[in-house]
């Protein structure tokens, strides 16, 4: 049996790229001293920042929420979990019960968003009634919801996005010639005053497996299913894969690959035209955001705005970060 190269003890992984073997404890705290370095190197979170952790209840956000909370007294950061359930079934409804009882655990003040309560609507409705994709409204919803919190708070919103996830959107976009979206896969994604919270991704070096190693060497809750809409064919699913095989032969070509994506300054959503929408104030490539379009669709009533006060009133509810 392979022993730990720090202590000795039984080894639970081996990391090719480092040529070492860890135990339980030592491998938690290798992926936490890795988003410890992203966090620095990038300097996506300072001393004193307002940081708001989009936790879904897999082990991706599971991965994030615990290591930020280990880094908070150490960088000096307020830390808050928002988690959406989208009322997908029994599906979400066991993701919100991992999202607490890890939140619970971290002790982190947890805001949930409840789609149907708050908006009238479930996804899979949503996605009958506009005869869209479940995966495409989702997106849309959860894209401003995470922003919204972060504008409401003054924060930055933290995602968990891992490495692979990077890697598969970022070949998916050159292929497709989305070199916008190519240029966003950075570490963090600036925002802009009143209209774009920050965005980072503090496990942007961390590998999908050593996610899923972490939490299970720390024991944290997480739902073990995919979502019902995932779809597990799609191209940048491919392309991780296929990652997965070059790392295989070529131990660290996944940091490298994502070493030079990086380099690229942080993208700025100043740098093109956007302007406020004229429903909710937040952004907008131009006249009315799709959120306000799409619950204006669903309800009769652009829902952005209620969306932004109803945040701020969930965040003082739990007295997040000093709100109430």
């Amino acid at each position: 049996m392979a022993k730990c190269s720090i202590c000795g003890a039984e080894a639970i992984a081996y990391v090719p790229y480092q040529k070492r073997y860890y135990c339980s404890r030592h491998y938690a705290e290798f992926v936490e001293e890795k988003v410890a370095r992203t966090i620095e190197k990038y300097k996506l979170i300072r001393r004193g920042d307002r940081v708001v952790a989009a936790v879904s209840g897999g082990k991706d956000s599971a991965t994030l929420l615990s290591t930020l909370a280990v880094l908070r007294d150490r960088v000096g950061f307020e830390l808050v979990a928002f988690h959406i359930n989208l009322e997908i079934g029994d599906y979400s409804q066991a993701s919100q019960r991992a999202v607490e009882e890890l939140a619970s655990r971290l002790g982190v003040d947890l805001i949930v968003f409840d789609i149907s309560r708050e908006l009238g609507f479930t996804i899979p409705e949503a996605s009958r009634r506009l005869r869209r994709p479940a995966c495409s409204i989702c997106g849309a919803v959860k894209r401003y919801l995470y922003n919204a919190v972060g504008v409401e708070l003054g924060a930055k919103v933290a995602t968990g996005h891992n490495a692979d996830d990077i890697i598969g959107f970022a070949l998916k976009d050159f292929a497709m010639g989305d070199y916008e979206g190519l240029s966003k896969l950075t570490p963090m994604v600036e925002g802009v005053d009143g209209l774009a919270a920050p965005r980072i991704r503090p496990l942007y070096n961390v590998y999908e497996k050593e996610s899923f190693l972490y939490v299970l060497s720390k024991g944290l809750p997480y739902i073990h299913r995919d979502c019902p809409f995932a779809r597990l064919t799609s191209l940048e699913v491919q392309f991780k894969e296929f990652f997965n095989r070059l790392e295989e032969s070529r131990p660290s070509i996944k940091l490298g690959f994502l070493h030079h994506l990086a380099r690229e300054k942080p993208w700025r959503l100043g740098e093109k035209s956007y302007t406020a929408c004229p429903e909710c104030g937040l952004l907008s490539s131009g006249g009315t955001c799709t959120f306000c379009k799409l619950t204006r669709r669903l309800t009769g009533e652009a829902r952005g705005r209620r969306v932004r006060v109803r945040i701020k009133e969930l965040a003082g509810e739990r007295g997040s970060m000093g709100l109430g």
